[in-house]
């Protein structure tokens, strides 16, 4: 039987609290127990746990499926829903969020360790599948940047920088717009958003899924109409300390992609691996938040 960190997350404290015991007894580590959907995600970056078990009920502003959705976004974990509801809209809800399984309250031990086993063992086929693709993936991002190159060096920094940014927008345009106009647009449609500060933060989510699929991490701090967007690791982080072209992309994304979204606003980058620092920060500035805020 495999061992695992667990989080739970439930906001019934009795209810938890045997969870707990029941995980305990099968051997796995409960890193956590949290009450709340904001509390799931920032635990989930700070812990990292290998899988979470979520009550889709949960007091407060963030449910379950929403909490599930946004760690799912910025981290590989396993989610197992946990309810006592068969609300077809909600499963369907929470179908959207692709977990690895749901068990329906009250639940026997046995029943949790069989719910465990198959998704810890369904999501270590789906990493090695998803890192055959990230190599390719990476591969194809490499030889891009290379290609993209300056064969003179009769340019200057600022010129070789602009005509970078230019080369990458224009690739952006024609190889990333219909994947973000579709996608973005869907999740726009499904969940029925016509706000902009719910369609901006569908925007943030699905630039972090993007970075994902490049094996990036990120965490996504909201400081009123400013979000710091922020890469937890990069795939190439070597080469980018030595060839800034590599922030540059990454650069180019973040700028691209909001101006797609027609809002107003800006992205600046904070700090980047090619200027000295150990990890890149972006920095959204969005008026429209003020109001709210």
């Amino acid at each position: 039987m495999t061992k695992s960190r667990i989080l739970v997350v439930e906001d019934e404290a009795i209810v938890a609290m045997g969870i707990k015991q029941k995980l305990e007894d099968l051997g796995h580590q409960v890193v956590d127990i949290v009450f709340t959907g904001e509390d799931a995600v920032q635990t989930a970056l700070n812990k990292q746990p290998e899988l979470i078990l979520m009550d889709i009920v949960l007091k407060g502003s963030m449910d379950g499926i929403e909490a599930a959705a946004k760690i799912r976004n910025q981290l590989d974990i396993p989610v197992i829903y946990l309810t006592a509801y068969s609300d077809e809209e909600v499963l369907e809800r929470a179908r959207m969020t692709e977990p690895y399984g749901y068990i329906i309250k009250p639940f026997k031990k046995s029943e949790l360790n069989a719910n465990i086993e198959m998704a810890l063992y369904k999501h270590a086929e789906d990493q090695k599948k998803s890192e055959t693709v990230k190599k390719q993936v990476l591969a194809d991002f490499y030889d891009f940047i290379l290609n993209s190159l300056p064969t003179t060096a009769d340019q200057s920094d600022a010129e070789i920088r602009d005509t970078l940014l230019n080369i990458f927008a224009s690739r952006l345009e024609e190889d990333m717009r219909p994947r973000f106009e579709l996608e973005l647009g869907d999740i726009v449609e499904e969940q029925n958003l016509n706000d902009l500060e719910s369609i901006y933060n569908a925007y943030l989510d699905w630039v972090a899924k993007l970075f994902a699929d490049f094996g990036v991490q990120t965490k996504i701090e909201a400081k009123g109409r400013v979000h710091l967007f922020e890469f937890l690791n990069c795939p190439w982080i070597e080469d980018a300390k030595k060839k800034p072209v590599f922030c540059l992309n990454c650069q180019s994304i973040m700028q691209q992609t909001f101006g797609w979204t027609g809002m107003e606003g800006d992205v600046e980058k904070k700090a980047t691996i090619a200027d000295g620092s150990d990890k890149c920060i972006f920095k959204f500035k969005v008026p429209f938040m003020e109001e709210d805020k």
